[in-house]
Parts: structure tokens; sequence; C-alpha cells
């Protein structure tokens, strides 16, 4: 085989890969992107190069791939999947565990907390004690159904201006998938809270529903069948003549001496 043939070859065999690499880009690129994955692409480059956060991203994108393959519907998770490992405080020093919740509600009289809808409220509790002095406990979220997602603070207060470890957000309806960690002062102690995720199901307001129409009055003249009298009325006591006798006798009243 001459050098010739070898180059021929060689160059139809270049051009065949070419081909089939060319054909591969095209046909991922004519398939759309779940709503899912643009939010992991957005959570992606809004995180940037903390550590934590690619760490709870990475979790999220993996949850979302769970999600997609088992076809869930309806998940609740309260508490978060598992207890976030905590660092640095807590009853058994230097390690125990933080408690993350997701709540769900809408306003309404059904409703059993008071959030708006397509809302939800994130809320931790480490094992220390005493009050918090300050929050540097970050969430990240993915709406897997409407594609949205964001990464926030948790830096509501409470009355008392102290940290109130929660956060409320407007995900839209539809199943969120969160990662939350970061860090808890006390007067004592720093907690440093691993990333932790979980899964909740936010539900959309509910339908309005129809008030039916107050009934007409009844008229209550009609209500009495025709022919039968009305309740006569109570005879009236004739008011006394001075010096007559009202026993019905006639005589006249006796007159005193």
């Amino acid at each position: 085989m001459n050098g010739s043939t070898l180059f021929r070859r060689a160059a139809a065999i270049a051009a065949l890969t070419t081909a089939a690499a060319l054909s591969t880009t095209t046909a991922t690129a004519d398939q759309p992107r779940t709503p899912a994955e643009t939010g992991v692409e957005q959570l992606t480059h809004a995180v940037g190069d903390d550590a934590a956060g690619k760490t709870a991203v990475a979790d999220i994108a993996k949850s979302a791939q769970l999600v997609a393959a088992a076809k869930l519907e309806n998940v609740q998770f309260t508490p978060f999947s598992y207890l976030a490992p905590t660092l640095g405080c807590g009853f058994n020093m230097p390690f125990s565990l933080t408690s993350a919740t997701a709540v769900t509600g809408f306003a309404g009289p059904a409703a059993t907390v008071s959030l708006p809808a397509g809302s939800v409220s994130f809320q931790v509790m480490a094992q220390q004690n005493g009050f918090p002095l300050a929050s540097g406990l970050t969430v990240a979220w993915l709406n897997v159904n409407n594609g949205r997602s964001g990464i926030v603070p948790l830096d509501e207060h409470t009355e008392y201006n102290l940290p109130a470890l929660s956060k409320t957000v407007e995900t839209g309806p539809g199943m969120v998938i969160a990662s939350l960690w970061g860090t808890i002062d006390y007067p004592s102690a720093r907690c440093v809270v691993l990333p932790t995720v979980g899964l909740s199901t936010i539900p959309d307001a509910p339908a309005p529903q129809a008030t039916p129409a107050n009934p007409a009055t009844p008229d209550a003249s009609a209500s009495t069948p025709s022919g039968v009298p009305a309740t006569p009325a109570a005879p009236t006591t004739p008011a006394q003549t001075p010096g007559t006798d009202n026993t019905g006798s006639g005589a006249p009243a006796a007159i005193p001496a």
C-alpha cells in the first residue's frame, strides 16, 4: 500500500468523523432544552466560584434529573431530605444537625399558613441555645416546571430585629428543588451549615367558588292562606271614669266620707 492510498483513506476517515460530529451537534441543538436544564444553567452562572454553592447547585441538578426520570409529582419533604450537617456549634459540639423546612400555602380561609399563591417560606432551626445574632444562610432553588430559579439570602428579621432564619420566595406553582447552606452567628458560637437538598410542591391559588345568589325574601302576606281572618287585636281596657264602678254592676262608686 503506497503513501497515496494511505493519504486518501486518512482523508476519508477524517471526513466521516467530521460529518458524524456535525450530525451529533445538529441533533443536540435541535432538541429543545427543558425548563429544569435552563434553570440549572442559570444557577451555575449565578453561584460563581463559591465552593458550597457549587455543591448545592450540583445537588439540585442531580435531584432534577431524578425527578424527571421518575416522573415524580406532588412530592412534599418537610424538613428537607436530610438534616444539614453543621460544624462549630450544637449540643454535641463540634458537630450537630440543622433542620431546614419549606413551608407552602396560599392566602385564604382554607390556608394553613398565610402565604401568597405560588410562594414558599424556607426556614431553619439550629441546635444551639440562645438567639441568633446574624444569618449568613443562602438558599438556591429551582422550579422544574416553569424553569424559574434563584439564589437568595435568608435575611428576614423578627419583630425584635433579630435574624428570623427564614425567607419567603415567589417561585410560582410547581415542584421546587432547593438547597440550603451558610452560617449562623450566635453569642458564643458560629454554625457552619453544609448544603442540604429538598423537594416541595408549591400549590397554586384555588379556583374561586361561585357564591350562590340569595333567595328572594318571601312575602309575609303571601304566606297567610286566603280566607283566614287575621288574628284579632287584644281588647283595650276602658279608662276608669271617676265616680263610677268598673266592676260591670253599673252601681255608682262609693264616695268616701
